[in-house]
């Protein structure tokens, strides 16, 4: 899932760099419990103003905003709020000595500059679409449930219409309308090609995301799905709207709240479904088969792999079996030591591990962690009575697609012709051609979206409607 983090180590980070030294792209590993984790930083001067970005490729974790970027210098200083982090650091000759920082835990980072900056920071992206535009291009905006603004793009046909349309719903983390990951603009491409095809498109800014108002880290996959709605509510109001052919595409994270909103179907007025890479087993279930081919295709021996499996299916289970976050957290400490106790280190090391491990637990349970693992997408699948295309990449390292993909076909044995499943054996979670679908491939794949499940879906929307 596009910027979902279901490893448990988030980044918080605060940096102070030379003005003229500092811009463009650092890379360092953070060393976690015998885990190496690969970060990058992108640091920005715009007219005496720094901003930045970090990624951490083997989390499938790009483009966090940093909150706060000072520099002053040879010091740096950087913090990304919404994750707890901060950074420290020092320019000392071409590298920067630092200190990471996340809740109350501390590590050395070392920071050096990235390797071929210019190609990192500007790598080809050639199916971002150039003008001219054979469709209009509207600027929008629309209120969720909180009264907050968020706001969209609607790319629509030349003419009057009335055409089918479709919401674009993002994944797991916090994204913009474009659903922007290292470069690629994946919604933008799907709104582009759609729109040439005769559909009209909404995409919007998540709250808190962009121009979009409201708090992101404070909600659950439940309030998504209600911004949704009300953008789906929104698209509905247009005169240039096929009332009979309004539908949604979510990918990842947003792929369930296809399922969600299609249970809704009759009550929302939603016509159709297009689910891609959505999760269909129960959420546990998903991410500790995620954890095992992540860590896997990253590299990692079997040992490590199987360690990984063993904390966070502890963990996993422990959310399942409490009644609230704050019983769940009371939980963590016993936790903790059973799996330590199986590493057997010294009495100093054990006492370390038993600190480092129960503060990161600690951390990771949230409100959208802990509704997530609560959820088993099976029940809302059961009821859906909509046309559904549901897509799967055959690399898939994220949403295994043998493991969600037979069980759909299951929940669908007895409303076949509704379902129109495809599986694309090359593709990984993006849908980009891929060797191994690992996810640190995805920033050096040009490739954005595979044409042809731009295609497919073209295909199947102007079907609707059609006996």
């Amino acid at each position: 899932m596009k910027k979902a983090f279901f490893l448990l180590i988030f980044v918080h980070v605060s940096t102070i760099l030379c003005a003229q030294d500092f811009s463009g792209t650092w890379n360092g590993s953070l060393e976690v419990m015998g885990q190496k984790i690969p970060l990058l930083f992108h640091f920005e001067n715009d007219n005496g103003s720094w901003n930045g970005k970090m990624d951490s490729p083997s989390q499938g974790a790009i483009g966090i905003e940093m909150s706060k970027v000072l520099i002053e210098g040879p010091m740096l200083n950087f913090e990304i709020s919404m994750a707890n982090i901060a950074y420290d650091g020092l320019l000392i000759g071409k590298n920067i000595q630092g200190t990471f920082k996340q809740s109350d835990m501390s590590f050395p980072l070392d920071l050096t500059r990235a390797k071929d900056e210019k190609e990192t920071i500007e790598r080809y992206r050639p199916q971002i679409p150039h003008p001219p535009f054979t469709y209009d291009i509207i600027e929008i905006t629309f209120n969720n449930l909180l009264n907050n603004r968020l706001f969209g793009t609607i790319t629509k046909p030349h003419g009057n219409g009335p055409f089918p349309s479709v919401i674009l719903i993002t994944g797991s983390g916090p994204q913009n309308r474009n659903s922007e990951i290292f470069g690629h603009e994946p919604f933008w491409v799907m709104a582009d090609h759609l729109s040439r095809n005769g559909i009209v498109v909404l995409r919007y800014d998540e709250r808190g995301v962009g121009e979009s108002e409201g708090e992101f880290s404070t909600a659950s996959t439940l309030d998504f799905k209600d911004d949704a709605i009300q953008a789906l509510k929104y698209l509905q109001t247009l005169n240039f709207v096929n009332p009979d052919k309004v539908g949604i595409i979510g990918h990842s994270e947003g792929g369930l709240i296809t399922w969600m909103m299609a249970k809704e179907a009759e009550e929302i007025g939603l016509d159709f479904i297009l689910s891609l890479a959505g999760p269909v087993v129960p959420i546990s279930d998903l991410m500790l088969k995620q954890t095992e081919d992540v860590s896997r295709t990253a590299g990692n021996p079997l040992e490590l792999v199987e360690q990984q499996k063993l904390i966070n299916s502890q963990f996993y289970q422990l959310i399942l079996d409490s009644e609230d976050m704050e019983k769940a957290k009371a939980a963590i400490p016993a936790l903790v030591e059973r799996v330590v106790e199986g590493y057997r280190l010294s009495e100093e090391l054990e006492k370390q591990q038993i600190e480092t491990l129960t503060k990161t637990l600690n951390r990771s349970v949230n409100p959208w962690i802990y509704q997530f693992l609560k959820t088993n997408p099976e029940e809302f699948i059961l009821a859906i009575q909509i046309p559904t295309f549901a897509a799967f990449g055959g690399k898939d390292v994220q949403v295994n697609a043998a493991q969600n993909g037979n069980r759909l076909l299951e929940l669908y044995q007895d409303k076949k012709t509704l379902l129109d499943l495809k599986v694309y054996e090359s593709l990984n979670h993006l849908f980009q051609t891929a060797a191994t679908g690992a996810v640190s491939e995805y920033e050096t794949i040009e490739e954005t979206f595979h044409i042809q499940v731009l295609e497919d879906m073209v295909e199947f929307i102007h079907s609707i409607g059609i006996k």
